[in-house]
This record gives C-alpha cells, structure tokens and sequence, in this order.
C-alpha cells in the first residue's frame, strides 16, 4: 500500500535538481510557468510528482523550450487557463501613484495586496505623480494645487493631534501616544492628493498578472501603461510563454467604451456645507448607502439549501420550503439561520448558503475610504472617476481653523480640477489632483456571508471611523429588509463611540 506524501512542490524540483547534479537558481529560471506544467501533468501521468518534474529537466536544468511550447500549445493554445492559477508570484511596487494603485492595479478578485499606510506614516514628505498628459502651463497650476495640499496636510497635522489629545483628556479617556497619532493621520490623510507616491505589492498567478497588463495597456493614462510595460518586462523572467509582449497585450477594442464627455454635473442633495469655484457647487456628502435590490426569497433559499447539505430532506413548494411535509414557519426559519451563522466555529464564518443572500448597494463614498473597503474583494465593486461631482468628505477632530484650512485647500485642488477638465483633459488623468477626501460613486454587490466579514472587520473601534459608518449603513439596510439574516450579521459600530 503507498503512502501519504505531502510535499511543498518547490522542494521537489529542489531535490530533483540535486539529484541530477544541477545548479538551478529557483528565482531567475522560468519556474513559474514550470509549476504550471508540473501540475498540468497530473491529469494525464500516473507518475509520482519527482518522475513528472524530472521530465521537464535536461543537461543544463529546466528545458525551458519544452515548457514555453507547452503552455503555447495547451495554456494558450487551448485556453486551458486553470494551468497558470499554480504559478504564483509576488511583485514589489516603488512609487507609484496612490490613485493607480488603488483604482487600477488592486483591481483584480483573486490576488493578494498589501499597500504603504496613509494610517501608519507621515506622509509630510511632497512625492507625487505628475501626469505627462499636462502641458507646461497645466503642469504649473497643478504642482501648485498639489504643494498647497501637503502644505496643509503638514500644517494641520499637529494640530489635529492636539484636538484628539483634547477630546480624549474630556472624556476621560487615556490612550496611547502612537494611537493619538494614528487616529492624526487618520483625518489628516483626506488632504493627500491622489498623485502621492506609494509602495505595494501584490502576489498572483501569471493568468490574473495578464489580464491586468492587458487592462493598464488599454487606459488612456501613461502613468498606467508605462507601469504595465515595466511589470511585464519583469515578469517575463519567469513568465516567457504566458506574458510575452504577443499575448499580453491592449485591447484596443475597450477604448470604444471610453467616455469623452468633459462636462461638469455635480449631485446636489441640499447639503449645507459647500465649495464654491468657477460657478460650480460641490457638497459636503458624508458616506451615503443606497440598497436598490436584494434576493428577495432569501431566506427561503438559505433554509433549504442548508437542509439539502446537511443531509435532511426538504422540498420547495411555491417558493416555501417544507420539511417533511409542513412548510417551516418564521420561527424555525429564524432557528436555522442563526445556526448558519454559527456554522464555523474556529473562524466565526457563517455556512456556504448564506451566499444566497445578495444585496445591491447605490453608494458615494471618499476615495481615501474606499481605497481600503475595496480591498475586501469577495463581491462586486465597480466604481466611478474620483470627482468633486459627487461631493467631498470632512474628517474628524477639525476645529474652526483647521476645518477653514482643510476647506480652502480643497477649493484650490477643485479649481485646478475644473480647469484641466474645461481644457480638454480627461477626467481620468485630472483626478490626481484630487486629494482622498473626494468622493466617487460605487455600486456594491455583496452577499451576506462577505457583509458579515466586511462587518466584523470593518465596524470595529480598530477601523477608520468613515468606512464603519460605510458599512454599518450596509448592514442596517440588511436588516431593514430582512430582520432574520441582518440581526446575525456582526456590527461593532456604536455611534457615541466612533470616535475614540
């Protein structure tokens, strides 16, 4: 009888290496694409993983030609792109953009990311991003713009420390000094202009790293395509066959959904506090959620669902379910459910059948908040140009001077803004004078399991305070429609509380 083998794949082309005397460097040679061939192999080859692997050795190590013609014949060939998903790789960003990362490059479901803070740093240091489809004289006015945005990030920072250290001394609240100062650049990172450097990586597999060169390729943005040519250039070290600049490539055909429309409609809700520039008024709009549609029979779809895995025996008759012949009441319905959410112990995750459960959101968010929810990716975000159309945020613990201080920075990216955008630039590159405390619109879908994760993630003392009123909203929308899944999905928020 053969015995159980678990072995880290690498390993094995490590010992295989070894064994045939070989000087295999693991980072330089195309071991990304091997581990997709390696695995491939499986379905076809009864041959234990170290039989497999050395079929793809010859005299100098691995035979790169075998395994690029492979990946031609089949991955592509074919399309059989589950092969790529066993080829992961991390890549490591320098500054770039804080709008490219977050709007562009975190885009993609099934990868990995993980950014520099707005939470953790002092960004006081001016780097940023001056796009290269500014002439000289719009290049002029938008340094200035963005050096009167870092000025006053510079300027109210300490004195935004002072008000919370206030505020906490009132409340007889003692805390310490680093989260006095975490909750500081909390507010203070709303004035940080979308063009800020930063640093992040991300970690994937060689189908996701594709398609995401392919979307950068084909914005109208150079920041955006330069980055991809670049990202390639590296990947294809280890990615000869799936990333060569023939397969990786712009759609040109996506340019055709590009709206051109510069002009300039922003949401008015009555709000009081407004900007005023150039004959434009744009709000103060706080978060705001919008439930538009939901899974109307949910309930009903958990409950059966749950039945039919766990082995019982229910049957749906008119859209109710029945277990053993009587329909369950609202009761036994509310029992399940609250079982479900209990389901994973360990974890706190609720059963699979509470996926049934969709919600669909209408929502105006900031962009410095809703660069950190869109990193719970699990669902369905799809979001707007950043734009002062849909409003601007104003953090906490502003005082008189420093709300007056915030506001006329903010009025002098809003000027720059209209003016590119009325000389023709697209709203795409003008967005990166923009600082974080602008809003953009984003529809939300997500089922209820997700919304209880994003809730018990997001809603506690530990988040910034402008995405827990985010999704608090969401789950309260939940609730308003269907009590028995929304009263089991978690919520930390506590509005006397948020904060501290």
């Amino acid at each position: 009888m053969a015995e159980r083998k678990i072995q880290i794949i690498d390993d094995l082309v490590r010992e295989v290496a070894i064994e045939q005397k070989l000087n295999l460097n693991l980072n330089t040679e195309n071991l990304g694409e091997a581990h997709g061939l390696i695995v491939a192999r499986l379905s076809q080859s009864s041959k234990p993983f170290n039989e497999i692997i050395k079929e793809i050795f010859n005299e100098n190590g691995l035979n790169k030609e075998k395994i690029m013609d492979f990946h031609k014949r089949i991955t592509l060939g074919i399309k059989h792109h589950s092969i790529e998903q066993h080829s992961q790789t991390s890549v490591g960003f320098e500054n770039v953009s804080i709008i490219a990362t977050n709007k562009y490059f975190e885009n993609k479901r099934l990868a990995a990311y993980l950014e520099r803070s707005t939470r953790y740093q002092d960004f006081s240091n001016p780097s940023y991003y001056i796009p290269k489809e500014l002439n000289e004289t719009q290049k002029k006015k938008y340094v200035e713009s963005i050096e009167e945005l870092f000025k006053t990030y510079q300027l109210i920072l300490p004195k935004i420390e002072e008000e919370i250290t206030r505020v906490y001394k009132e409340k007889g609240v003692v805390e310490k000094e680093s989260n006095i100062k975490k909750k500081a650049f909390d507010s203070s990172r709303y004035l940080l202009p979308s063009s800020t450097h930063t640093n992040f990586a991300i970690s994937t597999n060689s189908q996701t790293y594709r398609a995401l060169i392919t979307d950068l390729l084909s914005i109208n943005n150079s920041e955006l395509n330069e980055s991809a040519k670049e990202l390639q250039k590296e990947l294809e070290k280890i990615y000869p066959a799936l990333l060569s600049k023939e397969v990786a490539k712009a759609d040109e055909g996506r340019k055709e959904h590009l709206n051109k429309n510069n002009k300039i409609i922003s949401i008015k809700t009555g709000a009081k506090e407004k900007i005023t520039v150039n004959g434009f008024e744009f709000e103060n709009i706080q978060n705001t959620v919008k439930l538009i549609d939901y899974t109307k029979n949910a309930e009903e779809l958990i409950c059966y669902e749950y039945l039919v895995k766990e082995e019982f025996y229910p049957e749906m008759k008119n859209g109710k379910v029945t277990l053993e012949g009587k329909e369950l009441n609202e009761e036994e319905k509310k029992e399940i459910i609250k079982k479900m959410f209990e389901y994973n112990k360990i974890e706190e995750k609720p059963h699979r059948a509470i996926e049934l459960a969709n919600y669909y959101f209408e929502t105006i968010i900031d962009f410095g908040a809703g660069r950190d929810v869109h990193r719970n990716r699990m669902l369905t975000w799809i979001d707007s140009i950043v734009s002062p159309e849909f409003g601007f945020a104003i953090p906490y613990y502003l005082t008189k001077e420093t709300k007056e201080l915030y506001l006329t920075a903010l009025k002098k990216a809003f000027e720059t803004w209209i003016e590119l955008v009325q000389e023709g630039v697209s709203k795409e590159i003008a967005q990166y004078v923009l600082p974080l405390g602008t809003n953009y619109k984003v529809f939300y879908n997500i089922n209820a399991k997700e919304l209880h994760h994003v809730a018990k993630t997001r809603t506690t003392k530990h988040a910034h305070y402008s995405y827990r009123e985010y999704v608090h909203q969401m789950v309260e929308c939940a609730k308003s429609v269907q009590p028995i899944i929304g009263n089991n999905i978690k919520d930390y928020y506590e509005k006397e509380t948020n904060l501290l």
